[in-house]
């Protein structure tokens, strides 16, 4: 069970590294627009690309490199009721992603911890592919919450309460 898990880690960050490059570049560019200058644009861009990724999630790393898991059907489905989410939350334009200083500070360490994947993952002695990215379920969830942390003047409550779940295990 436990090599099943680190070999679909292995073959989707093998496969998928140039996607996973760019989906962190968008993330970091959306996220520090928001933070410095927040803008139109940028609020929905960071809506999209929540949709986007947590299909990714669903399709790409679930469906297509985790299916030799047991339950990757129910994560597909979870990552879609995710998606589901914000697709709402971008129609309805609920989450302002505002700048609020409640619970920024938590926040921003929800925003830096995906970045101590690969850092932890190499002193435990594990290499490229085999290591774990940024673009995996754990840490997209923490990303996830760290957006509407930082960004919390008024949030999509259906949205953090799902992705709050996945990422307090992604804590762990």
């Amino acid at each position: 069970m436990k090599e099943i898990f680190w070999n679909s880690i292995a073959e989707y960050n093998a496969a998928t590294w140039a996607w996973q490059a760019a989906f962190m570049a968008v993330a970091a560019v959306l996220t520090l627009v928001l933070w410095f200058k927040p803008k139109k644009w940028a609020k929905t861009g960071m809506k999209v690309y929540m949709i986007a990724v947590s299909l990714w999630i669903a399709f790409v790393y679930y469906m297509k490199f985790g299916a030799s898991r047991e339950y990757s059907n129910v994560m597909t489905i979870f990552w879609c009721l995710m998606a589901a989410a914000w697709l709402y939350d971008l129609l309805t334009r609920f989450s302002t992603f505002g700048k609020s200083g409640k619970y920024r500070p938590w926040g921003i360490i929800m925003l830096v911890l995906p970045l101590a994947y690969p850092a932890v993952s190499m002193l435990r002695g594990l290499e490229f592919p085999e290591i774990t990215t940024p673009v995996l379920p754990s840490s997209v969830a923490m990303f996830m919450l760290g957006v509407l942390m930082a960004f919390n003047e008024k949030i999509n409550f259906f949205a953090f309460i799902l992705i709050l779940h996945w990422a307090v295990i992604a804590m762990s």
